[in-house]
């Protein structure tokens, strides 16, 4: 039989084309099916819409790509500064700022933060620029890069610089083109705002500064009273007109309609939404199950060993402390008297006035009896020196400080010896080691407020110092009390009396430690075996739609869905699902509040609604949509609970037809009806406060807790950081507004207006009781540069809807739409 290769190919020719065919098969239809199939999401669009403006339709694949390219060249165009910057120029465009203390770069000449929004409106704005007349070729993009190096880098060494910073990525064309676009599209909308922006810091008349400075600097007190729109409802009409129902619905039925309890407008329009099955697992459960398997041999060695190693030792605490204060308390009224006998018993008695005002300085000069020598040499360097007198820390334990009670003139019954504060003791018998805890038991200010006849004995001065012999040795009693005092001395060093903790008490502790790796590791896989289970169906649920799309398989062939809740009772897990939630709803789901996992251990990743649902990130990245039954890992590390989720059900934007929201179109009808009752009853009332009248004096039957008074006091504006301000804050209220700050601060002291809410929920009655600070006072802080520097960056409301109603006027001639919010 012949060997020859070609006659084994002929042999195998018909196995060969039908292996070759059955691979053409699945590279051309199977492969590019399931590709699809994975791009869009398991039946959503594979690259879905972004934008569209002018019969131009972004799509969100182009807006990502573009924004990518701006991220990059904002990279480049920084190190290309400050290269130019380290051979000795500076940049020499428009726009560009170098901080030379910080040495950083500012700003480049183009907008420095991409996003996918910014990358919609410079990509509109372009288009827009090139239809007004604009252009900029080659040659003028080529000699503003030769601005932007100062001319100390050539063509070729910026090509060179942007190919290594890209790596290889981006050319000279696309460079070129990127900043075409962004310079042709800042300087179209530089064009509307020509008299309305100097530079970047808006133009504002002294007028409009003025009120800035007012909002942001006047504070008001006010009293309240709220009027409920809800409580006129049963007041309108339940059958409203078909046509108020149809032009209702007409206004209403393209607005996302998110649940908002924060704007008076109705929205009909659904979002995307899915139902969301989900297994968790608990770390305490884990940890739980594991210290269950301890035995108790085991935990009390580990005990032992750490105990050994010097764990589980606490201070001692100082328990007698605080009887030991109490005695001294109890003390005090014997050591007046003891005083006041010591000062009798004195060869020249002192008068009782001149025992309160004494120093002690007269104190040491005031000659004592015989019977007190003892005690005097011991409480004050006195006027018999003794050498042999023995040492602070062998004082004997009969001696008592002479702060406590002169022990020599007080009878034994009067001051036995269990009354000897407990603090006292110790240092008498251990020396200054234990006077450092003294000054936590009783304070300086404690002593300081004894009677002055006890700091007739127990303090001294300097010149009670001076006034010692020499040759005469410092008193224990002395020393000890001003270690009481904490006159410097530093005994921090002295190492603290420590106690060892009882098992029990740290048993539970040390058995945690214990198992809280290992419990850990069996939580990791555990929930990596089941994020593998349930992608292992998403797979063969991909393969097997592309087998339907193609007409291998049949649907009733589909892959049998894991049963979840069976398989998380089996493993330990917990179980849950949701109804049908949105980006925003499915933050009151516990799973909500789990984020993705991140890159570190430091960094968290997206939160929960961005990982199903879609979301554009600051960073200018997106991420998309999670396709049905694609397997989502998170954790919420508060609650120490791991998720594996995936939608069992996705249902993509809608608009509802008018049968379906035919009842929340009519609630909207009544509840407009019910805001003009409500709000004529606060006018009302608000017009029945005549001068002299206070609203508590007008306030309906029944109706008191709708008031609120003594509110504020609170501004208009607060500053939150430069050109940013938020609207005052009084929580008492129900979410304030724009329109209630402006009815408070042009309504005068005692006079009433009606302000509602920024969603018209409540129609409130207001009345200024003050405004601070004096306007004399305001007029002098705005005669400042810097306040009306501050009051500027506000901006000016007037110039503020002129720029809003030019790109309102762009938006409704070009057909501006934006759907990064929506497809999502």
């Amino acid at each position: 039989m012949s060997s020859s290769p070609f006659e084994i190919f002929r042999r195998n020719l018909k196995p060969m084309m039908v292996l070759l065919t059955l691979l053409a098969l699945f590279a051309f239809v199977v492969l590019p099916a399931l590709d699809t199939y994975l791009r869009r999401g398991g039946g959503s669009n594979s690259d879905p819409v972004a934008a569209v403006y002018d019969g131009v339709t972004l799509t969100q694949s182009r807006v990502a790509r573009t924004t990518q390219q701006h991220r990059a060249i904002v990279g480049f165009l920084s190190d290309l500064g400050q290269e130019t910057l380290r051979r000795g120029g500076v940049p020499q465009v428009p726009g560009f700022q170098y901080d030379q203390e910080s040495g950083q770069i500012q700003s480049l000449g183009i907008d420095a933060n991409p996003s996918e929004e910014a990358t919609i409106n410079t990509m509109r704005f372009y288009s827009e620029a090139r239809k007004a007349g604009f252009e900029l070729d080659d040659t003028s993009v080529r000699n503003w890069l030769s601005r932007y190096t100062d001319g100390l880098l050539s063509d070729n060494e910026i090509g060179s610089m942007l190919m290594q910073f890209t790596k290889n990525q981006m050319g000279p064309i696309q460079l070129y083109e990127q900043l075409r676009m962004h310079l042709l599209s800042d300087l179209y909308q530089r064009s509307a705002m020509v008299g309305l922006m100097n530079g970047r810091m808006p133009v504002t008349t002294p007028l409009a500064q003025w009120r800035n400075f007012l909002k942001t600097n006047q504070s008001a007190n006010i009293d309240a009273y709220g009027v409920l729109v809800a409580e006129y409802l049963d007041q309108t009409d339940e059958s409203p007109s078909q046509s108020k129902i149809q032009e209702v619905y007409d206004a209403g039925k393209d607005l996302l309609a998110y649940p908002n309890d924060q704007s008076p407008e109705p929205k009909f329009r659904r979002p995307d939404s899915a139902e969301i099955e989900f297994v968790f697992a608990d770390l305490n459960e884990f940890v739980e199950r594991e210290k269950a398997k301890l035995t108790e041999e085991a935990i009390r060695a580990e005990y032992e060993r750490r105990l050994a190693g010097g764990d589980f030792q606490m201070p001692v605490e100082a328990t007698e402390d605080a009887t030991a204060e109490l005695e001294a308390m109890e003390t005090e009224n014997a050591a007046e008297e003891a005083v006041e006998e010591t000062v009798e018993t004195t060869e020249e008695p002192v008068a009782e006035e001149m025992v309160e005002e004494t120093t002690e300085a007269e104190a040491e000069t005031e000659p004592a009896s015989e019977e007190s020598s003892e005690t005097a040499s011991e409480e004050t360097p006195a006027e018999e020196p003794t050498s042999e007198e023995t040492p602070a820390e062998e004082t004997p334990a009969e001696e008592t400080p002479a702060e406590e009670t002169p022990a020599e003139e007080t009878p034994a019954e009067e001051t036995p010896a269990e009354e000897t504060p407990a603090e006292e003791t110790s240092s008498e018998e251990t020396g200054s080691e234990e006077s450092t805890d003294e000054p936590a038991s009783e304070d300086s200010s404690m002593l300081r407020s004894r009677d002055e006849a006890v700091q007739l004995v127990a303090f001294q001065d300097d010149d009670d110092a001076a006034e010692t012999p020499a040759d005469a040795p410092p008193a224990t009693e002395t020393n000890e009390d001003e270690m009481e005092l904490g006159d410097g001395l530093d005994l921090g060093d002295e190492p603290a009396e420590t106690k060892p903790q009882s098992f029990e008490d740290v048993r539970d502790a040390i058995a945690t430690d214990m198992v809280s790796e290992t419990a850990r590791q069996k939580l990791d896989q555990t929930i990596t075996e089941m994020n593998a289970l349930m992608r292992d169906y998403f797979s063969e649920m991909a393969v097997h739609e592309s087998n339907v799309a193609v007409g291998v398989s049949t649907a009733e062939e589909a892959p049998t869905r894991p049963d979840l809740k069976a398989i998380a009772e089996e493993k330990g897990l917990g179980y849950g699902t949701t109804g049908l939630v949105n980006r925003v709803s499915v933050s009151e789901e516990p799973i909500g509040e789990s984020y993705g996992l991140g890159q570190s251990l430091q960094q968290r990743g997206a939160p929960y609604y961005a990982m199903m649902f879609g979301a554009a990130m600051q960073d200018g990245s997106s991420i998309p949509a999670q396709p049905e039954f694609a397997p989502q890992r998170s954790v919420d590390l508060e609650n120490a609970k791991s998720y594996v989720s995936w939608k069992t059900k996705d249902i993509e934007a809608y608009t509802p037809e008018l049968d379906e929201v035919r009842e929340e179109v009519i609630l909207a009808i009544r509840t407009e009806e019910a805001r003009e009752l409500a709000q004529a009853a606060a006018r009302k009332l608000a017009d029945s406060l005549t001068e002299g009248k206070k609203l508590a004096d007008v306030v309906p039957e029944g109706k008191e807790d709708n008031l609120h008074t003594g509110l504020g006091p609170f501004s208009w504006l607060n500053m939150v950081g430069m050109m940013q301000t938020s609207i005052g804050n009084v929580p008492e209220l129900n979410s304030v507004g724009d329109e209630f700050m402006r009815s408070v601060f042009n309504t005068e002291v005692g006079q009433a207006n009606v302000a509602p809410n920024a969603p018209l929920s409540v129609y409130y009655v207001v009345q200024p009781t003050q405004f601070q600070p004096e306007m004399e006072q305001l007029r002098e802080q705005f005669s400042q540069p810097q306040q009306r520097f501050m009051a500027q960056l506000i901006g000016d409301d007037g110039a503020t809807n002129i720029v809003r109603g030019f790109f309102e006027t762009i938006n409704e001639r070009t057909g501006f739409e934006i759907k990064l919010g929506e497809d999502r």
